[in-house]
């Protein structure tokens, strides 16, 4: 029978869960989606039917990012060794859950220069699941009309995205990483960032964090005029950055797409001495699924009025 001590731990981090759930307005559902459970088991824990195991906790916080208070409230709470696994309630977290990585923080930037973006991007990853993790997915789009799928494709069917043609590299740490394309389309491509290369494998184990960086380059007749980041795992911190020349007078807007609708934001503005500027984005935990973007649109060239005969 449980202990009346125990029914308070419970109930105490199951208010902790709904309480962090509800201020990032996630569905029972889709949390548990994020962390990698079956849809009823976040309800079931919420309910008291389901005892939460420790990592059961630890994705949650890696999802909702409390600021470690789900972690305490369990540790705090929960007697040591009161709890079952979650494999024995039947609900095993799937292997491919996005919580196994978290984004400490991201930095990703983009440079207009000589006719080509640049983009450049760099994570500080973190595992926080229990089995080593081989591959960090990455995915590029590059959209030149994405208000015109009809004039995007055609574009795309006569000059294909293809990596061969990106420049890319990526690397952990010191270590260059093997890439592999999991699917292409008219616009994007995904690829597999893969830790390891013809020399070693370097996996990055549970508790292990690594410094991933990974760019490429478009030509601007490819590329459209936005530059997006998409919050595709728990991300603590994610900086999108935009340098243009000053000369091109660019307009530059910024929005974030979430569950709770379209934002609007001005980004920080900062001149350089090289004759460029920037554009930034800082966001702070964000929920999954996000996107932040930025666009811009180049002021029209300014044409000199005819001379007097």
């Amino acid at each position: 029978m449980t202990s009346q001590l125990e029914f308070a731990a419970r109930s105490a981090f199951a208010q902790v869960l709904n309480a962090w759930r509800t201020r990032r307005g996630l569905s029972k559902k889709q949390l548990a989606a994020s962390m990698g459970y079956h849809p009823s088991y976040i309800s079931h824990v919420e309910s008291l039917r389901h005892h939460p195991t420790f990592e059961f906790a630890c994705r949650a916080e890696a999802v909702l990012a409390s600021g470690n208070e789900i972690i305490e409230a369990y540790t705090g709470c929960l007697p040591t060794g009161a709890l079952e696994p979650a494999a024995r309630s039947g609900y095993e977290p799937s292997p491919m859950l996005p919580a196994t990585i978290v984004i400490e923080d991201e930095l990703a930037t983009l440079t207009y220069t000589d006719d080509w973006y640049v983009c450049r991007v760099e994570r500080l990853v973190r595992n926080v699941g229990d089995r080593p993790v081989t591959t960090c997915p990455v995915r590029i789009d590059v959209d030149r009309f994405p208000d015109q799928p009809g004039v995007s494709r055609q574009l795309y069917q006569e000059r294909p995205l293809r990596l061969a043609d990106l420049d890319f590299a990526a690397a952990a740490g010191e270590e260059l990483m093997d890439v592999r394309v999991t699917r292409t389309s008219d616009a994007y491509l995904k690829l597999a960032l893969v830790f390891g290369n013809a020399r070693a494998r370097f996996p990055l184990y549970p508790g292990e964090q690594t410094r991933v960086a990974y760019s490429y380059r478009v030509p601007a007749s490819q590329y459209g005029q936005w530059f997006q980041r998409e919050v595709r795992f728990p991300t603590r911190a994610l900086t999108v950055s935009l340098r243009l020349p000053e000369s091109l007078g660019a307009e530059v807007g910024a929005e974030v797409l979430s569950y709770a609708g379209i934002k609007s934001y001005t980004p920080t503005v900062a001149h350089a001495d090289d004759g460029t500027v920037l554009h930034t984005m800082r966001m702070r935990e964000l929920l999954l699924t996000s996107q932040v973007r930025l666009r811009w649109r180049f002021a029209a060239p300014r044409v000199s009025a005819p001379r007097a005969a």
